[in-house]
């Protein structure tokens, strides 16, 4: 998998009011080497979920989660110590933290996204604006994309050129208009927040799966 344009287009973008997660640093928030650590983090979960049959394209990068750990719905806690997904283990050692902060960060959607696969490795996630779009609260604050949205269509294009096979699924509204946009009619699935946490593993559990060869 050639994944060097994605992080071109990735570490390429520039916008207000949005932190890009691959590239920029919060020296009161981020390792010095935070982007490298992110996006080697990203690298190494493309390459786990490189035979997806599914692509779960949620809304934006939170800041619990993505801002810190480079995953989409992934935050620190869940790559490193005793949290760690079973799916880090042969990246051991090249899967870090990057924040300053005493404890890893915890993501609540994160904390359902993942049992919500119950150890499924068919599904692999992204976001629709991959970035970090913060609030008038600060850079540890979450708001929507707006006309910003349009500005990860291109990068939406390529992350899914990576899965030729992969059926795309929306997480969320943002999330399918944004398919809409580039012409991807994809299905609906509820997103985890907001209360969406069964909707949300009702809409996993429904993905078929591949069956196993025999």
């Amino acid at each position: 998998m050639n994944v060097d344009r994605l992080f071109d287009l990735l570490t390429a973008y520039r916008g207000e009011g949005v932190f890009n997660q691959y590239v920029d640093v919060d020296p009161a928030l981020d390792l010095p080497d935070g982007p490298a650590v992110r996006c080697r983090n990203l690298r190494c979960y493309l390459e786990a979920f490189a035979d997806a049959d599914y692509v779960l394209v949620g809304e934006a990068a939170g800041y619990a989660g993505c801002r810190f750990s480079g995953i989409p719905f992934t935050c620190e806690a869940q790559l490193v110590e005793e949290e760690r997904l079973d799916w880090t283990a042969p990246f051991e050692g090249r899967l870090a933290r990057s924040s300053t902060r005493e404890t890893p960060w915890v993501e609540r959607s994160a904390s359902i996204v993942w049992p919500a696969f119950d150890g499924r490795t068919d599904c692999v996630l992204w976001n629709a604006f991959p970035w970090h779009p913060f609030g008038e609260r600060g850079p540890l604050s979450n708001r929507a994309p707006g006309k910003d949205l349009d500005d990860g269509l291109d990068t939406l294009r390529c992350l899914l050129s990576l899965f030729p096979s992969a059926r795309p699924y929306a997480v969320g509204r943002v999330a399918q208009r944004a398919l809409k946009r580039i012409g991807v009619q994809a299905p609906y699935i509820r997103h985890p927040s907001h209360g969406g946490q069964r909707k949300f593993k009702a809409g996993v559990d429904a993905l078929p799966v591949r069956p196993c060869a025999v």
